[in-house]
């Protein structure tokens, strides 16, 4: 367990994608040596924007009205990026879990009317008359691939001005506050949001915006408890739960078990190198293969019933990370779930440490599964994803694009 001495994760924060309560990070150990390429053009290309699109402009966008109601492909005006915009032709955008509790109204902080999607990967296209340094500073033109970091904060606070930004109090996000990706194009307040993908796939990359990211953070900051010998649970084997394996795989001689309810993804987690995998008719059977309740249970469903699980699943001063936006609630108290247990959410992921998960992606040591599909059948990728039917993550992919 930790020493008196280890700083703990910040404690009793509200799980939502524009997370504010997370007072203090855990200090993370290094996962990856992998850093970013800076990406360096030649002097004297143009780097005027183009024009205004036409009055009459329209791209397509899917887009959600109210809570409950079917998704709608309409025809919508093309963005128009003013001040330091940008706007992001798109290559696609990956269906995640938390767009299916936005589109049945099970999410706070959400403005609707609005375009759905935060994994969102594209090419810069056009910006706004004040983007140029931006720009600059990120070493983006026109037509280069990137990938959209989704916490845009106010860049102002402490938490911003710590590269905190998506944990930013008066923060936005794409899918949530302000139209997402789930379209042809996108605004991007600034370019200090791209992370350029280099020879990274597009299409390919943009489950890296969340799937990627939010479990690379979680595991990062369990640091403290991921000592050799550890056990360690995953709750879930989906987009996310498959990156953190891969991530806790980087970590010398721990012990991984995998809760899952498909049998197929029982399989997969065995294939990929967990140590152990059960499915639902047994979960806590993992904890006996495992050789001993959990020191570090990561749960990335995040129900009544998986948060229950986990508490009972693990050992005294040991760590729950809760990633998973269910709708659970935990009883926490003095003897429950261990003593001298810990629990604590983990807030999506810094713009740095996107960029590391960006590098280890060009750099071939992640893997993952990408089904592109049109972005006319988002509604038919929702209920694939509601109905446990997709192996890695769908891409939305304009057609246009």
């Amino acid at each position: 367990m930790p020493s008196s001495s280890t700083p703990s994760p910040s404690t009793w924060s509200t799980s939502c994608w524009r997370r504010c309560g997370a007072r203090r990070a855990v200090t993370p150990i290094s996962l990856s040596q992998h850093r970013p390429a800076r990406r360096h053009h030649p002097p004297g290309r143009p780097r005027s924007s183009r024009p205004p699109p036409a009055p009459d402009a329209r791209v397509l966008a899917v887009r959600l009205q109210a809570p409950g109601k079917a998704l709608v492909l309409e025809n919508v005006p093309v963005p128009n990026p003013s001040g330091t915009q940008v706007l992001v032709r798109v290559a696609g955008c990956g269906v995640c879990h938390t767009d299916l509790h936005i589109a049945r109204g099970e999410m706070p902080r959400v403005v609707l009317p609005i375009t759905l999607g935060h994994e969102v990967s594209g090419w810069v296209d056009a910006w706004g008359p004040e983007a140029a340094a931006s720009l600059d500073a990120a070493r983006l033109r026109r037509g280069d691939p990137v990938l959209v970091f989704g916490g845009w904060g106010c860049g102002e606070c402490a938490d911003c001005r710590s590269g905190e930004e998506q944990r930013c109090a008066a923060g936005s996000s794409p899918g949530f506050q302000v139209d997402g990706g789930y379209a042809e194009r996108m605004l991007v307040p600034d370019a200090r949001h791209l992370v350029p993908l280099g020879a990274v796939e597009p299409v390919r990359a943009a489950p890296l915006a969340d799937a990627g990211l939010t479990p690379y953070r979680a595991v990062r900051r369990a640091s403290p408890w991921l000592r050799p010998g550890a056990r360690v649970l995953i709750i879930g084997f989906g987009g996310l739960g498959q990156f953190a394996l891969q991530y806790l795989r980087r970590v010398a001689d721990l012990r991984v078990g995998i809760s899952e309810v498909s049998q197929e993804k029982v399989a997969l987690a065995l294939a990929m190198g967990a140590d152990a995998a059960t499915d639902a008719t047994a979960p806590e059977r993992v904890a006996d293969d495992l050789g001993g309740p959990a020191e570090v249970a990561f749960d990335f469903v995040g129900t009544d019933a998986t948060l229950a699980l986990c508490a009972g699943l693990l050992a005294p001063g040991g760590l729950l990370m809760i990633v998973g936006e269910g709708g659970g609630a935990l009883r926490f108290g003095f003897a429950a779930p261990a003593a001298e247990s810990w629990a604590t959410t983990s807030a999506w992921g810094s713009m740095e440490e996107l960029r590391q998960v960006v590098a280890m992606a060009a750099a071939g040591a992640l893997t993952w599964d990408v089904e592109p599909m049109p972005l006319a059948q988002a509604a038919a990728a929702h209920a694939r994803l509601a109905s446990g039917q997709v192996r890695g993550r769908i891409v939305l992919v304009p057609g246009v694009n």
